[in-house]
């Protein structure tokens, strides 16, 4: 899996899965700082992303203080190769960030134990 550096960012691309809608997601930030893996709601507008019984408010933390999300299980999400079925993803507005549709958080990079080699720029796993 390539990552490209932009403006000092490391940025890779998702798909995910949801009641049959797939969807390939870029602009997703490298974040191993992230504990949990977030998706902007704009960029998944065709998946029809919604609260329903069984999906939880979240809130996240971080340097830009406090936010809510809205904690789903999809059908799957894809990163390179690595699969994780019937995965828990949180959902939020990103409007205060453009050009970022994501953070690709410790949850995946942990589970899928990828090796980050920034000498080539690349993502495996081991």
């Amino acid at each position: 899996m390539r990552i490209e550096e932009r403006d000092g960012l490391l940025f890779v691309s998702v798909t995910l899965s949801h009641k049959g809608i797939t969807q390939l997601v870029d602009d997703v930030i490298l974040d191993t700082g992230a504990a949990q893996s977030l998706i902007d709601m704009t960029a998944v507008e065709p998946m029809d992303i919604a609260a329903e019984g069984q999906d939880d408010f979240v809130f996240m933390s971080g340097i830009g203080g406090q936010e809510v999300a809205l904690r789903k299980r999809i059908d799957f999400v894809q990163f390179g190769d690595y699969v994780i079925e019937n995965a828990h993803v949180d959902f939020a507005y990103l409007d205060t960030h453009p050009g970022i549709n994501g953070l690709l958080g410790a949850d995946i990079l942990l589970s899928g134990r990828f090796i980050i080699d920034l000498d080539e720029m690349a993502l495996y796993q081991r």
